[in-house]
């Protein structure tokens, strides 16, 4: 995602504050746990002015599905996600143990 630019010059939108960050993304995590995902695995958390998303997820389409709701719950903010999908496939051959 875009970092959020703008401020008080007239030339965008003024910067969040600190606070109304906090409250967004909170909502953020309860969308998160709420929703059809119930996805527990997923953190944001804000630090140095952006906002920082990680986290597991058991597949790709959950994956779309949560960068989604970060675009849609956190929208002009400075965002970086890092949002891993888990292998859960069998493996394909025999681990060898010595």
């Amino acid at each position: 995602m875009r970092p959020h630019a703008g401020g008080a010059d007239g030339t965008g939108p003024a910067p969040e504050n600190s606070e109304n960050v906090e409250y967004r993304v909170a909502h953020l995590h309860d969308r998160l746990a709420a929703e059809e995902l119930g996805e527990l695995g997923v953190r944001a958390e804000v630090r140095a002015g952006s906002v920082v998303v990680t986290g597991t997820v058991p597949s790709a389409r959950c994956r779309e599905t949560v960068l989604r709701t970060v675009r849609e719950e956190l929208a002009g903010l400075a965002v970086h996600t890092d949002i891993v999908v888990a292998e859960t496939a069998s493996p394909d051959h025999a681990e060898d143990l010595p």
